[in-house]
């Protein structure tokens, strides 16, 4: 009540028109007027709270019923692998089977090295001019320019910034005065990735440590050419031939400077650097070639005969692009990587090491078990919390906060109806008593995948009823899962979960009538106390009035009084 200054001795005339008697009559109107506008704000509120709390544990189901619903659950499969050779990963949706892998060979890259520097600033261009060099893996071939005065370093960036599906490295050996080597290797695994790479016009990297041996001589005077007529020795690197011409009558030592001085060239007059010489102690004629990949040689028609003396192990490859191999149910399968994802769809294996390895891929029954149970142990809470927002107890004297409420007591039936209202057919082959064999219609329904309901409305699942059911068929146990649930799942919309559900309308009309019934009980509120604000200073006038008849009632007495005294 407003502050009312010099009506703060309100009643001292009177006795009577005092602020108690105000109290009173105000603590009279609110009981009357503002009390059953508050109790009705105040059950709002709790049903607005018990029904927030009730969307929520609905969402909880709503999120178990879309896991059901379309069917991604029954996809879902584990694979395990007996076995130490491959790694196996399957997408959801792949058919459970098992299958036999027994890897013969991994597939690998193709690695070489080079000889060794003495450091990574060791030139490998020391001529006056820019070099070419051509290098490449696969079907993939490019040409890279080599400056002059270009290191080992430089190489290597050259060959990294070329795109050759080639990476090289430099590795410090810690051997020896030259522990720096050039190594090479192929992105890709596959014995058509292997490297080609022709150095001719750089510094001999001694990638290709073959040792090329032609047949022995008495010394370098005897003849590479005898047979009357000029011959062609030629040498094929990764499908470019170089060849020159071998006059007769060509000594071992003239056979060796035409190839030291660039004779062997190709169509475009490129040539192959060859470094030839004269073994004086086996009588051979050795060289090696600046290139390697796919190598090799004719000298049909001289006596050279380097194929049938030559031992063609490269001791500078390291390792050697190869395929992988191996059979998948007795079947031989080649293939380039060990990374096989299109032998089966939605199945990724990865070959590991060689050996047998047996690999099973089943549905994922356990996952499918846990989901079942969780939906039920939810939804059981929101059936039971349900139950207890429309009881209604005639002897205890309880009612429900939404008990008669249509958008709450349809709730229970309908759920249950989507469970347990649906009936598929299916045949089932039958034997009579002679032995012969007939089908028959058969329904299949939610009790046959384990799922019961009690009089409490409180459902129950066997998992073992319900493994038993997707073991025998589980297309036919999946497709009774998607009609349940994409039902339920459809009610949830409607009533509970979606924005335009039942509930959530319920909710905006709760709302919106918390807000009406607040702004009433303060207009009550506001309303009563400018009333007892008028009310006071009113009862201040009648009592100043009072107080005036009583001053003039004194007055008039003694007036009186002392008449009387004087006539005595």
């Amino acid at each position: 009540m407003a502050d009312l200054g010099t009506l703060s001795s309100l009643g001292i005339s009177s006795g009577v028109l005092n602020y108690d008697l105000i109290n009173k009559l105000k603590e009279a109107d609110k009981s009357a007027m503002v009390k059953p506008l508050e109790n009705k704000y105040d059950l709002l509120k709790k049903k607005e709270s018990a029904l927030s709390q009730f969307v929520t544990i609905g969402s909880t189901v709503k999120t178990d019923i879309l896991d059901l619903a379309d069917g991604t659950l029954f996809a879902k499969v584990s694979t395990n692998v007996n076995g130490n050779s491959v790694n196996v990963t399957a997408d959801d949706g792949v058919k459970p089977q098992t299958f036999d892998i027994n890897v013969t060979q991994l597939a690998q890259n193709d690695v070489y090295q080079s000889k060794g520097f003495a450091s990574k600033d060791a030139l490998i261009n020391s001529s006056s001019t820019e070099q070419k060099i051509i290098i490449g893996a696969g079907s993939v071939s490019t040409t890279v320019s080599i400056p002059a005065g270009a290191t080992l370093e430089d190489l290597k960036d050259a060959i990294n910034n070329a795109n050759t599906a080639i990476t090289a490295s430099i590795i410090d050996t810690g051997v020896g005065n030259n522990p720096y080597k050039l190594v090479l290797k192929t992105n890709n695994t596959g014995k058509d990735n292997y490297i080609k790479f022709n150095y001719s016009g750089i510094e001999n990297l001694k990638l290709n440590a073959l040792n090329y041996t032609s047949a022995t001589y008495t010394s370098d005077t005897d003849l590479v050419n005898n047979s009357g007529s000029d011959q062609t020795f030629s040498i094929d690197v990764n499908g470019t031939t170089y060849s020159m011409s071998v006059a007769d009558g060509t000594t071992v030592s003239d056979f060796i400077d035409a190839l030291n001085n660039g004779d062997l060239k190709d169509s475009e007059g490129n040539s192959l650097k060859v470094n030839a010489s004269y073994n004086n102690d086996t009588n051979a004629t050795n060289f090696d070639i600046q290139a390697i990949g796919n190598i090799s040689i004719n000298d049909t028609g001289l006596t050279t005969n380097f194929n049938d003396n030559t031992d063609f192990s490269n001791e500078n490859r390291l390792q050697t692009a190869q395929d992988a191999v191996f059979d998948y149910n007795g079947v031989e399968v080649h293939r380039n990587s060990n990374i096989i994802e299109d032998l089966i769809t939605g199945v990724k294996i990865e070959l590991q090491n060689t050996g047998n390895s047996t690999a099973a891929i089943s549905s994922n029954i356990n996952d499918m078990v846990e989901t079942i149970k969780k939906f039920v142990a939810d939804y059981n809470q929101m059936i039971s919390n349900l139950q207890s927002l429309t009881a209604y107890d005639k002897e205890a004297g309880t009612v429900g906060l939404f008990q008669g409420d249509s958008d709450f007591t349809m709730l229970e039936s309908r759920f249950s109806n989507d469970i347990f209202g649906v009936v598929l057919s299916n045949k089932i082959t039958k034997k009579d008593l002679n032995g012969n064999e007939y089908t028959v219609n058969n329904v299949f329904t939610a009790s046959d995948v384990g799922f019961s309901i009690n009089k409490a409305g409180m459902i129950s699942f066997d998992e073992e009823k319900f493994k038993e059911a997707f073991n025998k068929d589980s297309d036919l146990t999946n497709r009774l899962f998607g009609d349940m649930f994409t039902r339920l799942k459809t009610d949830f919309e409607s009533t509970i979960t979606g924005d335009h559900s039942n509930l959530n309308l319920l909710d905006q009309e709760l709302k919106s009538e918390e807000d009406r019934y607040h702004d009433r009980v303060d207009a009550m509120n506001k309303y009563l106390e400018t009333k007892y604000e008028i009310m006071a200073k009113q009862f201040a006038a009648y009592d100043e009035m009072i107080n005036k008849l009583n001053v003039q009632t004194q007055v008039l007495q003694q007036t009186i009084e002392a008449a009387i005294a004087a006539k005595k």
